[in-house]
């Protein structure tokens, strides 16, 4: 189990400290298990911090945050693996969610308050460094691919928001 540990913070050091070096030798495929495993371990990580700064009450995190990232990653995925081809890019859909499971190591602060809003920048600026390596694009096609997405999410969101707001009629006051 240590070793194990061990070679998640090594990865996890690795990404943060050396994001280009890890992202353009990181195989592209060869399967989920390790990428997903990862994201797994650092959404317990996340979990566990949510349980300690909410005093226990949010403890189904530990439960609920690994199948949300599961999830989060293979969608996320997806819209970043088309917003990638739109703008040229040449990657796989298996390695964009690689490259998204790793970025996820932002999420181990992703507990702390204020710090967790530097993780997510953060973590916009690997997934931007991730679609460079993974999709042979230029950094500023990488940048306008991930506010394609983002902008993407905003407007699913908010359609979200104003379908919710006409079914029940109920507006926050």
């Amino acid at each position: 189990m240590g070793n194990f540990l061990k070679q998640y913070f090594e990865t996890g050091k690795e990404v943060i400290l050396k994001p280009v070096d890890f992202f353009r030798t990181m195989p592209t495929l060869g399967g989920y298990k390790d990428p997903l495993v990862f994201a797994l371990i650092t959404a317990v990580i996340m979990g566990i911090g949510l349980t300690i700064i909410t005093l226990g009450v949010g403890f189904l995190a530990i439960i609920f945050a690994p199948i949300a990232v599961i999830i989060s990653i293979f969608l996320a995925a997806l819209l970043l693996q088309l917003c990638a081809k739109i703008m040229g890019g040449s990657g796989t859909y298996e390695g964009t969610v690689r490259l998204i499971a790793y970025a996820n190591v932002v999420n181990v602060i992703g507990w702390i308050p204020i710090v967790s809003i530097l993780g997510s920048i953060y973590g916009l600026v690997l997934t931007v460094i991730g679609l460079r390596e993974v999709h042979k694009l230029s950094t500023g096609k990488a940048i306008v691919a991930a506010l394609i997405a983002i902008a993407i999410v905003f407007v699913v969101v908010v359609l979200l928001a104003v379908i919710g707001i006409g079914i029940t009629g109920y507006v926050p006051r």
